[in-house]
């Protein structure tokens, strides 16, 4: 089951860092914003789909050995997920439909406190 939840996560990493990497202007038309955001939501859209989607689908692939590069991945959203918060209460987005940055920040809440979760619950499955 746990392995299946990775295979998941590693899945919506991958749309979801697609989404940010190909398609930024269907974002900042989503979340009415400005397009000065484009580069940066590529930039995001990448480090999504190269580490939480490759990683997390190396992980699934090789669950053993892989508390090391699980760990990487769990620090990185920790502190991603902390810097889109941070953001948000210092009201940096230059979106006017702040509900979509709040469901991509929960997403990104759910998604640290579950591999978190993971990585201490089942520790013994990736070492």
């Amino acid at each position: 089951m746990i392995r299946l939840s990775i295979l998941f996560l590693s899945i919506f990493s991958l749309i979801y860092g697609i989404y940010f990497l190909i398609f930024p202007y269907s974002f900042v038309n989503l979340t009415v914003a400005e397009n000065t955001n484009i580069a940066w939501l590529r930039n995001l859209g990448g480090a999504i789909t190269g580490l939480l989607f490759i990683g997390l689908l190396m992980i699934y692939l090789n669950t053993k050995g892989s508390i090391r590069l699980l760990n990487v991945i769990i620090i990185t959203s920790i502190i991603q997920t902390s810097a889109l918060i941070y953001s948000r209460i210092s009201n940096e987005f230059s979106a006017n439909n702040l509900i979509i940055i709040d469901i991509t920040i929960y997403a990104a809440i759910i998604v640290t406190i579950y591999l978190l979760f993971i990585s201490i619950r089942f520790k013994k499955l990736f070492i």
